[in-house]
């Protein structure tokens, strides 16, 4: 009776306990980041804490920013769209094409409305005919880039491109890169969208569980289709920012950007909403990414040795949402 007694006095303890980490398993990449930005700050303490380097992080990580906010809506209703990148590419190779043709207000719509259709094309083949998404925007992917390199021929586009278009990429409003405002705008529209509206509510409902969201008169195939479409126009978008960026249509310009978004996806997925990809948490992953590349350049890390590490960050990242998926499950049972 005694033993019993004390065991189950220790038992609200072991609870609050594992509340306690639980609660701060929620912000783990929060204070990641924190421990990132100070240990890099101690290493290079006149280059990294500068506003200026600030600031190159903050322009680095806008274009993987919005890719990143694109792939997060697909991640959520469990697809996996493997063609942002390659979308991305191809798009800045066709605007490049066709600003020496049209005015730069007919060619962004223009290259943006082909984010749209590919979205289309990947939700049909996934949503509608059941082919798995991975598949779909996996071809989608070879295709574009098979494409892309026939078109350009493995050239870059830079003729003809005018200065007004290149600003956008390069230009500054106090102090301020325009590709931030433009990542900082999609960010908080996607957060409001997805956390304050009808659509939100619908987003994360299929996401969780498909076929009671048909059963409750969701039409999931239609959710399905926007988040493709979503994701395809985003991607589009910063292609079309790269171009401007660089100031040229590169066949292989976006190729190093899918490994990073899906790593900042995933790390997301362990920050706010334990095993839940979220549009915050992505923001985090993403600045995260960020820190960690700006830091390892300035610490003369390899290129190669940077690929190796932000592998490692993706195999982790995906092993610590899987955890907090399988934790939050067996709390929701009990």
């Amino acid at each position: 009776m005694p033993r019993r007694a004390t065991e189950e006095n220790a038992a609200p303890r072991w609870k609050q306990w594992l509340s306690a980490i639980g609660g701060l398993r929620k912000y783990g990449i929060i204070v990641s980041l924190v421990l990132l930005f100070a240990i890099f700050s101690l290493l290079r303490p006149g280059i990294f804490p500068t506003v200026s380097n600030l600031m190159s992080i903050l322009k680095q990580i806008s274009l993987l920013g919005i890719l990143s906010a694109g792939l997060t809506i697909c991640l959520v209703l469990g697809d996996f769209d493997l063609s942002v990148a390659a979308v991305a590419t191809w798009s800045g190779v066709m605007v490049a094409a066709l600003l020496p043709q049209m005015s730069m207000w007919a060619a962004i719509p223009l290259v943006v409305s082909m984010g749209i259709g590919i979205g289309l094309v990947n939700g049909f083949f996934s949503a509608v005919i059941g082919i798995s998404p991975f598949i779909v925007t996996l071809a989608t992917q070879t295709m574009l880039r098979g494409l892309t390199l026939w078109y350009t021929g493995g050239y870059s586009l830079y003729s003809g491109i005018p200065s007004a278009f290149i600003r956008i990429g390069r230009g500054t409003f106090l102090g301020i890169p325009y590709l931030v405002y433009v990542m900082l705008f999609v960010y908080i529209v996607i957060f409001i969208s997805a956390n304050h509206t009808a659509f939100g509510k619908r987003l994360y409902a299929v996401g969780g569980n498909p076929i009671a969201s048909r059963y409750s008169g969701i039409r999931v195939i239609r959710v399905h289709l926007i988040g493709f479409v979503i994701s395809g126009v985003l991607a589009a978008l910063t292609g079309v920012l790269l171009a401007a960026r660089l100031s040229s249509g590169q066949p292989r310009a976006g190729e190093g950007l899918l490994l990073s978004a899906f790593a900042a996806c995933f790390l997301g997925a362990t920050t706010f909403r334990l095993g839940r990809f979220n549009i915050l948490g992505t923001f985090v992953g993403v600045l995260f990414i960020g820190t960690l590349n700006n830091g390892m350049v300035l610490l003369g890390v390899p290129f190669y040795l940077q690929y190796v590490i932000q592998g490692a960050i993706l195999i982790l990242a995906i092993a610590a949402s899987g955890l907090a998926r399988s934790l939050a499950g067996a709390r929701a049972r009990r």
